[in-house]
Formats: structure tokens, sequence, C-alpha cells
């Protein structure tokens, strides 16, 4: 018999040594099934002690209601109980769910309100009215980020280090190093500041969600805690000073899975996963956690049982834990509460946290039909549960529910007058077949139940963006030309589709600006749906049925950021300014600053953090155009030449002795094209042909905040996260866009 004592948390765990044993003991009898496998025996063991656990998907019973376990043991029995029905031969990864892989002059003011210290005083700045801040889906729901500002104070991160900048001054005051990890996110209140990392544990191949809390109080920066937890981070909101830390636990790990090498030993692979699964213990499902630099391998149970909950609807392998804590306040794991699901996408309210898991399919299971793949795919379910966060106190869970089709990100999610509102699309496996719903779901109990929706929405087109205002629903969806439609949900049991536009292009991203007027932040694309730039349109929604978009401004051949990561956009009301960040292919990246009034999109100005050296295209050479060629050369073509100039995305370049490259391209000397140069008589004196292929890695804009008369801008080089680079902020007047101060993290 094991023994048993109770953890920190009131669960009862067993003995380290004896959770080594069991493991231990796994590894030879899954080598002796998969040696008998080998052999192609239909049934390898014959073993009568094996677990009699032989469920069809058919026998399956899903709960009928919310599942709670005030008893450690209650919630381990169902864990094993549930989760031995469904693991396959794969383990956990045949179950058919994916777990992947949002004014007034300051400057001077600030100083005198500012000590050397970086303290500040003096009546707050408004935000809104004195200072932007985050982008985010829901006002008086914060979002976290990398980059925050209380108007006096611009913190972010750069080089592994949280950066504090006087605003006033336009200089650094203080840095000190934090976790290391990708994609570091903040909240800040007051001088307390809460950051959250993702890292990765190299020894035991978990994902971790680092959290640290740092205070500024003393006009230093300090980590007064860390807090290692097992699991990924999902994201995160705060509502009233009070963060909301989701995170998604894979225990696939924590098992001795085997793996079938052919068909004849599925059945032996799976009989043996299912052992493993009953042997498990609450250690091999729950996440762990550790404070300080302590390793979470030896750490203790994160969640009390009374808190780990199983929705009334399966919902796929793994743990989603939603973690409470002040931004100002201590770190205290007993403020966690957690469901037996995957999230993946995550939403909140003022009052309501919500996360959702699609379902996934095992295309392993279809091998050999087709129409049942396809049938499978178009009935997949997104799973719902819903927290309940209108206290200050731990998050409690509510709900489940599920609804048919996926979802596209948090923006398909809104809640108003304590219904849900989901866009969902339900499609084909191969994208031939599609349809959009608006579904709307009110909590009945402990399940959330869909009372009302309507389709027919995007037939043959996905999903490209989706915003709620109050009773009203936007979607954009996309496969050739943009149905922009709008939909009215005052009554929650009967929506419906009251208007569509369709326009070239597509909005990734909407932004209602008043009751008449949404911008649209997407792509500009010809009429066969070939994406040629990047684009704002200008919806008058003022007529539902009757939407128009009454003005565009466009870049082509430019692209951006704001459609998967809505925080680069800002909308700053005060003067009806959006600023948006776009590169365009060889010439420029930064933002672009966009006047809006009732009718009309205006270009108001640029900005640009390139230094020249950083400039794409500058080069001592001469560059052979079309106008160089031949008139013959410029519709037919002769030699390869001919066409890299006319056709290809490549610069050909014309080099004396000494001259060579250009700036943000990869640039060779091309010998084998010389003879084809001097046939078309292009080069000069002893010019030689250099071929350049743009590869720049720009200084990229990525982040904007409005703080008094003054536009302060973010950028960093290259395109994704590296903890090592170097940021940069910049100054420049509001009213004018005159660069006024560089300030270098």
């Amino acid at each position: 018999m094991m023994t048993q004592r109770a953890g920190p948390t009131g669960a009862a765990t067993e003995d380290t040594d004896m959770r080594l044993l069991h493991r231990t003991l796994a590894v030879p009898v899954c080598a002796a099934l998969l040696a008998a496998a080998c052999t192609g025996t239909s049934d390898p063991t014959g073993d009568p002690d094996l677990p009699a656990i032989v469920l069809g998907e058919d026998d399956i019973v899903l709960t009928a209601a919310l599942a709670l376990f005030d008893d450690c043991d209650a919630l381990l029995e169902h864990l094993r109980t549930e989760y031995a029905a469904r693991v396959g031969p794969r383990g956990f990864g045949g179950g058919g769910w994916l777990e992947p892989a949002i004014e007034t002059e300051m400057a001077d003011e600030a100083m005198a309100d500012s000590d050397d210290s970086g303290a500040v005083s003096g009546a707050a700045p408004v935000e809104g009215v004195d200072f932007s801040g985050t982008n985010v889906q829901e006002r008086g729901v914060d979002e976290a980020d990398f980059v925050k500002t209380d108007g006096r104070r611009i913190f972010t991160l750069s080089g592994g280090e949280l950066v504090v900048v006087d605003v006033g001054r336009r200089q650094v005051i203080d840095t000190v190093e934090v976790a290391e990890g990708s994609s570091p996110e903040l909240f800040i209140d007051g001088d307390s500041l809460l950051l959250i990392v993702r890292s990765y544990d190299d020894d035991t191949h978990v994902s971790q969600t680092v959290l640290q809390r740092i205070d500024l109080s003393g006009g230093r920066l300090s980590i007064v805690d860390t807090m290692r937890v097992e699991g990924e981070y999902l994201s995160a909101r705060s509502v009233g000073g009070i963060a909301r830390v989701i995170m998604r636990y894979d225990p696939h790990h924590n098992f001795p899975f085997v793996y079938p090498q052919n068909p004849q030993g599925e059945d032996a692979a799976e009989r043996v996963n299912r052992e493993a699964v009953l042997n498990s213990t609450l250690d091999d499902w729950l996440p762990r956690y550790a404070t300080g630099e302590r390793d979470t391998a030896g750490g203790q149970q994160l969640t009390d049982c009374a808190e780990v909950h199983a929705p009334s609807v399966f919902s796929g392998f793994g743990v989603s834990t939603v973690m409470s804590v002040p931004v100002s306040g201590e770190l205290d794991p007993s403020s966690s509460t957690a469901v037996t699901a995957p999230g993946d996408t995550v939403y909140a309210s003022v009052d309501s946290l919500y996360v959702a898991t699609t379902r996934w399919l095992d295309p392993e299971l279809f091998a050999d039909d087709e129409e049942g793949w396809r049938r499978a795919w178009q009935e997949r379910r997104t799973a719902l549960h819903r927290f309940d966060i209108s206290s200050s106190g731990s998050a409690s869970y509510e709900a489940s529910g599920e609804v048919t089709g996926e979802i596209h990100n948090q923006f398909s999610l809104s809640e108003h007058e304590g219904h849900l509102r989901v866009v969902t699309t339900v499609r084909d496996p191969w994208g031939d077949e599609s349809e959009s719903h608006v579904r709307v779901l009110e909590q009945q109990g402990d399940e959330l139940v869909e009372i009302g929706s309507v389709g027919d929405i995007g037939r043959g087109e996905n999903v490209q963006s989706v915003r709620f205002a109050g009773d009203i629903g936007y979607v954009v969806t996309f496969r050739q030309i943009d149905p922009f439609y709008t939909i009215d949900l005052s009554d929650p049991a009967d929506p419906s589709v009251i208007g569509e536009l369709k326009i070239p292009g597509f909005s990734s991203y909407l932004h209602p600006i008043s009751d008449d007027l949404v911008l649209g932040v997407g792509a500009d694309a010809d009429l066969d749906g070939r994406i040629t730039g990047a684009k704002v349109s200008l919806f008058d929604v003022s007529d539902l049925a009757d939407p128009r978009e009454v003005s565009v401004w466009a870049a082509p051949d430019g692209w951006h950021d704001v459609g998967w990561d809505h925080r680069a956009f800002l909308w700053w009301a005060p003067e009806r300014l959006a600023v948006v960040p776009v590169t365009v292919w060889q010439d420029f990246s930064g933002a672009v600053v966009l006047h809006v009034d009732d009718r009309s999109i205006r270009e108001f100005g640029r900005v640009s953090h390139a230094e020249s050296d950083e400039l794409p295209g500058i080069t001592e050479c001469r560059k052979l155009t079309v106008d160089d060629l031949p008139s013959a050369g410029r519709s037919e073509f002769s030699t390869e030449l001919e066409y890299l100039i006319v056709e290809s995305s490549s610069e050909v370049l014309a080099c004396e002795p000494g001259e060579a490259g250009m700036t943000g391209f990869d640039c060779h000397e091309e010998p084998y094209f010389e003879h084809e140069a001097a046939r078309l008589e292009l080069l000069r004196g002893n010019e030689s042909v250099t071929i350049c292929w743009w590869n720049h890695e720009p200084r990229r804009i990525v982040r904007s905040i409005v703080i008094g008369d003054e536009l302060w801008t973010l950028s960093f080089k290259g395109w994704g996260f590296d903890a090592s680079r170097r940021d940069r902020l910049e100054v420049h007047d509001l009213a004018t866009l005159t660069p006024l101060a560089e300030v270098h993290l």
C-alpha cells in the first residue's frame, strides 16, 4: 500500500519514492507488451489482471452537471476514470483535442513633479484624457502588454531588463534584470508591477509561467517576489487591480506512454497507456509551483482539490488554471482555480472570464473514410468555460457549455447584459465549404445554454474579424471579396443579420470610433482575392441595413501586425488620430498617423525610427531598370537578365570596382550575366553585374502612446522576440510629428 501525506494545500500526495516506483515499474511492462506486438499477435498479453476498461466512443457517458471535488481522492478517481476511457495508443495525442502550439502640456509638468528617484507627486494623469493606455477589447478590462505607462513613466522590456523611462526628462531612470523567457508582459498599479514571462525548463521539458512582483516605491526597481508555475501562459486580464493569469498545463509528459510502431501494436499500446493512467497520482495531473529560484519539479500542488472542477461536457486533455494576483499584492497560490480542460482562447468582461477550447481531430482515425472525416470536421465543437471575476477574490468557476464550430480569436466572444455572444465557423477540412454563425448563450445553472443564433454568414469564406458594440455585432469574412456584416442582437433569442457590404480586401481588426463609424484595419485585394497591400477603411454604419465604406487609405505592398496583435493599434479620440504600424516592401517601416473625421481618412504623417544606414535600397552602384533595356526587351525576354530587371523582386546593379552591395539586401556579383549585359549594352566602363535580393530587417514600430501633446513610439529591429535586442523610444510632437528626442533602452 502506498503511503500518503498531506500536501501544503490540503491535497493528498504520494511520497516521491513511490511515485518514481510506479513509473519505473510501468516501463518493463510496456516493453514486454510492445515486443509481443511486433510479432503481430492480436492479443499480446492475455493478462486477465489488466484493467477491463474497453469502452468505445459510443460508450462514454458525459457528465451531466458540473463536477466539484471536496476530496482529493474523489478528484483522482474522476481523473483516472475519465481519461482511462479516452487514452489511445498514442497517449493523449490521439484524444482528438488540439493543444496548440490582443490633452495638455505634460513635459514641463512631469519634470516639476518628479525628483531624481523617479517618484511622482501631484495629481495623477488620467488615461484617455492625458495619455493613452493599452488598446483593449473591453472598457475597464486591462490586458497585459510589454509596454505600459501611467502618463509620467513608461515601463517596458528590453535586453532582458525591465526599463523605466521618465517622460518629463525623456531618459531611463532605472533598470532591473528580470526572469529569462519569451514574450514578457506587464501590469502596473502605482509603483507596483506584475511581470509575466513564458519560460521552459530544459531538464523537465515542461513549459512554465514565471510571475515576478516588482516595486518602484523607493525610486529604485526591486524584485520583491518570484513564482514559477508549471504550465504555458495563455493570457491575462486585470479588473480593479486584480490580475487574472490564465495558464494551460499539459500532463502528457508525466506519463510513461508508449507508441506503436505498426497497426498490430496499437491494441497493446492502448492497454499499456490505460494502465499508466489508472496508476496515476494527482502529481501527474495538476501543475506545481515553486517560489524564488527553486525548481517546480520539487514544488507544491498549485490548486487545492476543492478548486479543481470538471466541466459538464468533456473538454479535452489538460488543465486550465486561473490564478488571481493583486498587481500590488502578494503572489498567493491559494488564489488559483482550475478546470480539467485545455484552454486556447481567453476573453473577459468586467464580471466574467471565459476560456475556450476548440476540438481538433486525429486524421488517423479517418484514414480510409473521407466522408467521415468531412462530417466529423463539420461537427467540431468549441467548449466554453465561465469564471466569475466580479469580486476581488479568487475567480469562481461557474459553468461550461459547447457551441458548434470554431472561433477566430478573442474578439469572437463578447458578454453583454448577462449573455455571451459567440461567432463560430463551421467548415469542411479542405475549406471548400464554410458558414459562420452568431450564437447567444445564457447561463442556466452550471451550464451555458444556446438560446438563439443566426447563420448563413460568409458562405465559403473565413472570418477575418469580429467586433461587438452593445446590441450590434460586426463580422468580416473573406475569400475573394470582403463581406462586412451588421447584426442586430437586441433580442438575444432572435439575432438577425441586418446589412451586408461587399468590397475588395478585408478588415482583420475592427475598431468602433462612434455610434455611426467603424474603422477597419486590414488588407487591400484585387477582385480575384490577391492581397495587394495594407488598407484602412472607414465604415458608416448609421444605417445598419446599408453599411457603406466611405473612405479608404491604402499602402500598396504594405502590411501590418494589427490583425493578430490589436495592442499595436492606437486610436486617440481627443485628436481623432489613428496610428497604425506599417511596413512597405523595400520602402518604409514605421507608423502611419491618420486623421479621421466624419466622412474621410487623411494621412496626417509618418514616423520612422530608421537611421540612414538602416534605410533599405542605398547603394553606390547604378540600379538597372526597364528604361535601360532595349525596347524589345520590355515585353519579351530573350535573356534571364532582362527577366530579373523587369519581373523579379531582385535588384540588378551595375557596379564599378570598389562599389558593392545595397543596404537591406543580400548581394552577390554574378559574372554569369556579363555576356548578357554586354549584348544588351547595359554596362559602362569597368562595371560588373551584381544581383541583390531583399533581406532587410527593418526597425519596426510596435507600439504607440500619446502623452500630453507628444507621440511616443517604441521600436525594435527584426521580426521575432529576442531577449537580447535593444529597443528604442522616440518622441514626436503630436501636432506636427516633428522629432523631439530619442531614448535608447
